[in-house]
């Protein structure tokens, strides 16, 4: 696996570049995902707090967990 600049290690991005969705675990066995930000008219009934976000995420991202 490969990890990054920050120490987060890649556990599964679907394409080469930073600039897909990805998923990322830390030292600590935090997990971290990347996604594509959702405006706040795109999800609503959801209560986000300012400091939260709501990111859209692949299928292929679901299957790597559910195969762990």
């Amino acid at each position: 696996m490969k990890t990054t600049p920050q120490g987060l290690t890649v556990l599964v991005r679907p394409c080469d570049s930073g600039m897909c969705p990805a998923l990322y675990a830390d030292a600590a066995g935090r997990m971290f995902v990347q996604g594509s930000k959702l405006n706040r008219t795109s999800h609503a009934g959801l209560t986000v707090l300012a400091h939260e976000e709501v990111v859209e995420i692949t299928p292929e991202l679901i299957a790597f967990l559910k195969a762990q």
